[in-house]
């Protein structure tokens, strides 16, 4: 059965978004990446916009997916990427300081130190 062309833009627009977040990106980051308007990123994700085959295809490279992958009915998970996200130096910091106190807090104290 054929797809409405509302329904194909509405599984277009919800496989950006996800791929999109999945990269840690922004509406702003990807419209970035290809050339284009975060306005329209936002139409796109959700089924407003009428993207032409050459934007789905600047779409398609900046997330680094075949353009197949936007217009399929499910999203393919063979040699799905993990999720990227960057910290800040101080945000690493924070982390690495919560992990050491995570490690402490685990650690046993010996018979010795107990008494």
């Amino acid at each position: 059965m054929a797809d409405s062309l509302r329904a194909v833009q509405l599984r277009v627009g919800r496989h950006v978004q996800r791929l999109r977040r999945e990269r840690g990106l922004t509406q702003e980051g990807l419209a970035e990446r290809t050339g284009g308007n975060w306005r329209h990123i936002g139409l796109v994700e959700r089924g407003d916009g009428n993207p032409t085959l050459g934007t789905l295809l600047d779409i398609a490279r900046a997330l680094d997916v075949d353009i197949t992958d936007l217009l399929a009915r499910s999203p393919r998970r063979r040699n799905a990427k993990p999720p990227l996200f960057l910290v800040t130096r101080r945000e690493l910091e924070h982390l690495e300081q919560v992990v050491k106190n995570i490690r402490s807090a685990n650690q046993t104290p010996s018979d010795d130190d107990r008494e």
